[in-house]
């Protein structure tokens, strides 16, 4: 982070991932997960499920389904995410690959597809995790 003046008014420029800029631990995880939450939360609106259809279709305790539904996404691991997506009719797709660049650590790229309206193939979403966006 940067910090900056503009006019009288003092200002520090957030690095990207709010998690890292409040110095939570694995902040690359936990954007991740808080992104996965947002799709969850977008495919049960699409679907027109309520909190307790949801909860039903992801096979978890109605107050669990409506934290995760309002972007808590503390308390479910990244593989439990992944598996609600599919629940919820989603494919999921990992692809692993050589780190660009020789680079010594490699990047979480998180990526939705969605179908836009009128058109044939999907629009992507790109979007990065620990690194810089695509």
């Amino acid at each position: 982070m940067t910090k900056a003046t503009r006019g009288e008014t003092d200002f520090t420029e957030g690095t990207g991932n709010v998690f890292r800029d409040l110095g939570l631990d694995s902040p690359e995880e936990e954007l991740s997960k808080a992104r996965l939450a947002l799709q969850i939360h977008d495919r049960v609106q699409a679907l027109g499920l309520n909190v307790t259809k949801a909860a039903l279709r992801l096979g978890i305790p109605q107050p669990k389904a409506s934290r995760l539904l309002r972007g808590y996404a503390d308390g479910f691991s990244t593989e439990k995410l992944l598996t609600f997506l599919t629940k919820l009719g989603q494919d999921v797709r990992i692809v692993v690959s050589d780190a660009r660049g020789g680079s010594a650590q490699g990047r979480f790229v998180f990526t939705m597809l969605r179908k836009a309206e009128g058109r044939k193939r999907p629009a992507r979403r790109p979007a990065v995790v620990g690194g810089r966006r695509t």
